[in-house]
């Protein structure tokens, strides 16, 4: 946890010197308010400074819509997709503010020039697309209890090793932001299941109104 600690604080200072140097657009969005719908015109890519946003892609897979979700948070960027080819410029996937969220927006000239002028966030843009399609590779897509809660404790794990703390106890203690009604939205549940998932398992409490994840334990333990 440590070193991901220190990556983080690299990460920061990386970029609050692109930030001074490119002078990005700041932009705030209230929570719950849609930041890019799916087809929208993609004119640039966001960096997450403060808060959190829900990045959710549906795709059809024989005859089914299959949906994956991201909690993603400060030192991410959303909007990456103007990297693909053939993709019209046009979003693929659609981002929303979990909770009252600062961005900047680096317009896509911008962005590419800046790309092109410091490997460090083009290694940076590699690693974070990496992480994300294997990330989205481990998940299930079953809609039974089993895979629900598999689904859910990918998702925690990832946004616990990336933004959360340890407790003394060795608990990843989730960010506040997270709760269990924002969690159930983005699993696209009731919160009555989540509550049924979260009793039936071992790896996730409450402390207080704060979630807990317990990260060596089996999803379906």
């Amino acid at each position: 946890m440590k070193n991901v600690i220190q990556k983080n604080e690299r990460q920061k200072a990386d970029w609050k010197q692109l930030i001074d140097s490119y002078a990005p657009l700041h932009v705030r969005y209230p929570e719950g308010e849609l930041i890019y719908q799916v087809g929208a015109y993609a004119a640039g890519v966001y960096l997450i400074t403060r808060g959190f946003v829900s990045d959710r892609c549906t795709v059809q897979n024989k005859n089914r819509h299959l949906s994956t979700s991201e909690i993603l948070g400060p030192g991410e960027l959303i909007g990456l997709e103007i990297l693909l080819q053939g993709s019209d410029n046009l979003h693929v996937s659609r981002a929303r503010a979990i909770t009252e969220t600062e961005l900047c927006f680096f317009e896509k000239e911008s962005f590419f020039k800046m790309a092109q002028e410091q490997t460090i966030v083009k290694d940076y843009c590699i690693d974070c697309l990496a992480q994300r399609l294997y990330s989205i590779k481990r998940r299930s897509y079953s809609k039974d209890h089993k895979a629900h809660a598999e689904r859910m404790y990918q998702l925690l794990l990832e946004l616990g090793q990336k933004h959360g703390e340890y407790s003394e106890k060795g608990l990843i203690l989730l960010p506040t932001e997270i709760t269990e009604a924002v969690l159930a939205q983005l699993l696209g549940i009731s919160n009555t299941k989540l509550s049924r998932i979260i009793a039936s398992v071992t790896w996730v409490s409450l402390l207080g109104e704060r979630l807990a994840l317990l990260p060596e334990a089996s999803p379906l333990s």
